[in-house]
């Protein structure tokens, strides 16, 4: 095979060819530390502060309430741990979800060993139950975590709703709602006034912008305990000299964020059409509220990483589950959260995450299926 086939851009997306541009410029002209007080430092505080402004537009959010960070696994932390260090004299109880991304679970089960209560809410058939959020809501509880998008099989939590069901409780104004919007910002629309949530997590590396950079919404007037100490940079909440060309970058891409974009839905349509024609044993995990990027297979009788080596091997570049993980845990963390959405061992260890960019074309999609079709046939019951 003459060209590579890209289809995982659910674990990090190539950069733009804007962006690429874009950053190859900024790492030349703002090179300098953006807090130093001389003209190259001063240019480079501009180039900060233009894409924090650019980023803070795209989600609703005012300049001032965003935060730069190494990553949203940073965001995150930031969130979880700052909101519940922050917070903690008014209660120890914390709800999240059974399918969040490692950098939220990760830190709710440290939270669990320092003495707070973790509520997990299920996300069992891809929705979540309002209900049994309304059960667990109580004066204790000072933090709701609930990602927007799920990164293994793209459903879309209603995560203002939850926020709605909140502010009904009359539990406001005593806890912090922190939304991981990660695998959602850039791919549907993300308001976070809309959402009426408290702090955000996005990334750069999801929108074809660099890796090593992210940020955290954190709406005026929310207090948290930051995690890193040092210069004061970010008001305090993040000391660490700014990236400024990664961040510069971050907010081209998010410049070139279109959300509306037809060809990623007419794509997924197409190959989730072309897979039913062409292997009619492959069974789709999801339901009807997913986003248009990412497409959860099951191929019955086969491991997802027999059919992920063969495809690797004619050029075509697919997952079987969250690229955050070593390989080692790989497979066990996609697991856990296929498992929570219903799924048993065997069905999540059949499960491969197919997921598009704008780069993608219908003919890269016809070579995918043909050759998906061959490694099934091949594979099957082996």
């Amino acid at each position: 095979m003459n060209k590579e086939i890209y289809l995982d851009s659910a674990a990090t997306t190539r950069l733009s060819d804007g962006v690429l541009e874009f950053t190859a410029a900024a790492a030349r002209e703002c090179y300098a530390n953006p807090d130093s007080g001389h003209a190259l430092g001063l240019g480079a505080e501009r180039r900060v502060e233009r894409a924090r402004e650019i980023i803070a537009a795209s989600i609703g959010a005012k300049r001032g309430e965003v935060i730069f960070t190494s990553s949203g696994t940073e965001a995150n932390n930031l969130a979880v741990f700052g909101a519940a260090e922050a917070l903690k004299r008014r209660g120890s109880k914390i709800i999240t979800t059974d399918a969040e991304h490692l950098s939220v679970y990760m830190p709710m089960q440290e939270l669990a060993k320092r003495g707070f209560e973790i509520i997990y809410l299920s996300a069992k058939g891809g929705r979540l139950d309002i209900g049994e959020l309304k059960a667990e809501l109580d004066e204790k509880v000072v933090l709701i975590s609930v990602m927007l998008v799920n990164n293994e099989i793209g459903n879309i939590f209603d995560v203002g709703a939850l926020a709605g069901a909140v502010e009904n409780s009359g539990l406001r104004s005593s806890l912090y709602i922190h939304c991981d919007a990660v695998q959602a910002y850039g791919k549907i629309p993300v308001d976070v006034n809309k959402l009426k949530i408290d702090m955000m997590s996005v990334s750069a590396h999801k929108i074809h912008g660099p890796k090593g950079v992210g940020a955290l919404f954190l709406r005026k007037g929310v207090r948290i305990t930051p995690l890193l100490f040092g210069g004061g940079q970010e008001n305090g909440l993040r000391a660490s000299t700014l990236n400024a060309p990664g961040i510069s970058a971050f907010g081209k891409a998010a410049e070139e964020i279109d959300t509306n974009d037809r060809h990623i839905t007419e794509l997924c349509d197409y190959a989730a059409a072309k897979i039913q024609e062409k292997c009619p044993e492959v069974i789709f995990n999801q339901e009807a509220n997913f986003i248009k990027y990412i497409l959860s297979l099951r191929l019955p009788g086969i491991k997802s990483e027999v059919i992920v080596n063969y495809l690797s091997g004619q050029g075509i570049y697919v997952s079987s589950g969250a690229a955050c993980s070593s390989k080692r845990k790989k497979t066990r963390e996609a697991n856990r959260v296929l498992r929570s959405f219903g799924l048993s061992e065997q069905e999540a260890e059949s499960t491969l995450r197919v997921s598009f960019s704008k780069y993608n074309t219908f003919e890269e999609i016809d070579v995918f299926v043909t050759n998906l079709a061959i490694g099934i046939k091949k594979y099957k019951n082996n």
